[in-house]
């Protein structure tokens, strides 16, 4: 294989720079090379994985397919391999359309995540964190992750890490922050996640809050009392005091050198989780993008770049697009990326084309969509949408929200916010866990994309929208060991058989896409195909040990089946109305000095117990 991997190095070298991620750190070591596609563990085989997009029946029944061994796909060198079915002609653009540079694909530490996780013996918190993060075939080889930087509405006790006073809406000014501290809580996030590096070490850890502290906003309240009359849940005043605009500088330094005291380098944050999102019930606030250009101009810029991490504008909806265009704009050169969610209605990612047109130079994330109640025997393409379709249109990476839960999709704020978003573990008690089609859904992508692989143009193949009935979905990575990584979602209410090729080879692919199915293709590189068909020619014409159609060969017979009706779930806003009763918020009538005089003493560092 040595041959192999210095023709993959010869066209490493001689790639376009479209979007490049180069800059971005990890939490850890460098990429593992026991990860698949990578130049040290290459793809030696057609391979294909499915899940069905139905949820089971049970948690506990193993009546669908998931991350399960399909058909691979085969060369199919100019014939149709038997099939009645007309192909559907898939075409990659592999000569000049080489797109954005990936990150990877994860999920998101919260509180509710961690404090289920360590409920687990520490035999079965091991293979759990096997199942989430060591690479395929055991795990799913998560490499992008995001935490929050304090509570937010899927913590059951509320928190910032300065609170200062009783409760977390009793703070009162700390202008020097002396009463900094991860807490209780803040310390078992670092803690397993520190863990996480472990087992994947090169994971890209981004940080967000939902709040800063409660006196650091005009209402003086972390948690903002719940209004639900008529249509508006917002409170006008839910928003940062920008007198406090030092005080935030110090709040992210601190955060991020109390996490590098214990042992983790956070990569990259945002400035707020849904800075246009100022409801009660939860942690929230309203942070203008003037205030966050502010803030980094204020110094945190500066502090971010000796730290040697990462900041993205915005991390909300697609539907105010403006909002990291003018943090960029105003702070110019402390901006290393976008940042998006999914829960515009409906999410248009061809703003993120327009955004690169912009400012071609900056990735884009997606760093939240979550799964929202899954229904037994639905269709649930929540994972898949928001993998998928950002991809397309120029995200380098994608992180679902909540990674774990209980059984009762818990714990959470009991005010407001999510009361059912689901993620991709269960755990069921201190010795079982549950894995979701969630968990799957995930494997599909991050088991298979490695940091560095490029997104490449669909030029032919792809089928409607999130806005139509039914779909065929198609993204294309190239890995760093140029094998493929093709990932196919089939929601036509009809089986498909694909036929596969490439502006720059003349190898043409075929298989079929089930129903109902995400499906993901691994197509090894030319300069693997071109020694093993030198291999299997010294050693017999007739081998079939690789997965070609020969010359004169047919696959089996396959028979267009009928359609069938199912239902697509759309994509949930973590703030959907609970449908439990829920408990008003305590402490809202707590009132912070407004017009404080911010005097600033140095503070010293914390460290890690």
């Amino acid at each position: 294989m040595v041959a192999t991997r210095l023709a993959i190095f010869a066209t490493i070298i001689s790639q376009s720079t479209a979007q490049s991620i180069a800059g971005f750190g990890s939490s850890g070591s460098s990429e593992s090379g026991t990860s698949l596609g990578n130049i040290d563990h290459p793809v030696l085989q057609a391979e294909s994985y499915v899940t069905d997009a139905r949820i089971p029946n049970s948690h506990k029944t193993n009546d669908t397919r998931r991350l399960a061994r399909s058909r691979p796909p085969r060369l199919a060198k100019g014939n149709t391999g038997g099939s009645t079915c007309v192909p559907r002609s898939v075409l990659i653009d592999d000569l000049h359309g080489v797109k954005q540079e990936m990150m990877g694909f994860g999920m998101s530490w919260t509180d509710c995540t961690v404090e289920n996780l360590n409920k687990l013996q520490p035999g079965i918190f091991h293979n759990v964190m096997n199942e989430l993060f060591a690479p395929h075939p055991i795990g799913n080889d998560m490499g992008m992750m995001r935490h929050t930087i304090g509570s937010s509405d899927m913590s059951g006790r509320q928190y910032s890490f300065c609170d200062n006073g009783p409760s977390f809406n009793e703070g009162e000014p700390d202008l020097d922050l002396e009463t900094f501290a991860l807490g209780e809580d803040g310390q078992a996030m670092v803690n397993i996640i520190k863990i996480m590096g472990e087992y994947k070490g090169d994971v890209f850890l981004i940080g967000s809050p939902w709040s800063y502290p409660g006196w650091m906003k005009h209402n003086g309240l972390a948690v903002a009392q719940r209004l639900n009359t008529g249509t508006s849940y917002n409170n006008l005043n839910n928003s940062f005091d920008r007198q406090y605009t030092k005080q935030a500088v110090a709040y992210f330094t601190k955060y991020l050198d109390a996490y590098k005291a214990c042992g983790v380098q956070v990569n990259a944050i945002t400035l707020m989780n849904e800075p246009l999102n100022y409801q009660g019930g939860y942690p929230c606030m309203f942070l203008d993008a003037a205030d966050a250009a502010d803030i980094l101009n204020a110094g945190l810029g500066a502090a971010l770049q000796e730290r040697n991490v990462s900041l993205l504008a915005y991390d909300h909806n697609t539907d105010q697009a403006a909002y990291p265009m003018r943090v960029i704009q105003r702070a110019p050169g402390f901006v290393n990326g976008a940042a998006w969610h999914c829960y515009a209605y409906l999410a248009n990612y061809t703003v993120l084309e327009d955004f690169h047109e912009a400012f071609p130079n900056t990735p884009q994330f997606l760093t939240e969509c979550s799964n929202y109640k899954p229904q037994a025997g639905a269709l649930n393409w929540a994972v898949a949408d928001a993998f998928m379709l950002p991809t397309q249109f120029g995200s380098s990476g994608s992180t679902m929200w909540v990674m774990a839960t209980d059984e009762k999709y818990g714990p959470h704020a009991p005010w407001g916010g999510c009361d059912a978003c689901s993620g991709a573990i269960i755990v069921n008690s201190s010795t079982t866990y549950t894995k979701t089609n969630d968990y799957y859904m995930v494997g599909q992508f991050s088991r298979f994309v490695r940091r560095g692989a490029r997104n490449y143009k669909v030029l032919r193949g792809i089928e409607g929208d999130i806005s139509t009935k039914g779909q065929f979905g198609i993204i294309a990575i190239n890995n760093p060991d140029k094998s493929w990584a093709i990932v196919f979602k089939n929601n036509l209410n009809r089986t498909e058989t694909v036929r596969l090729s490439f502006t720059g080879t003349s190898h043409v692919w075929e298989g079929t896409i089930d129903n109902a199915t995400l499906t993901t293709w691994l197509i090894p590189s030319d300069q693997v195909l071109l020694e093993t068909s030198g291999r299997r020619n010294s050693t017999s014409n007739n081998s079939t040990g690789f997965p070609f159609l020969g010359k004169n060969a047919t696959t089996n017979t396959t028979t267009c089946p009928s359609p069938t009706t199912t239902t697509t779930p759309a994509p949930t806003s973590t703030s959907t109305n609970p449908e439990t009763p829920l408990l008003p918020v305590p402490n809202t009538m707590h009132e912070v000095p407004q017009n404080v005089l911010a005097n600033q003493k140095p503070t010293s560092l914390p460290t890690c117990p």
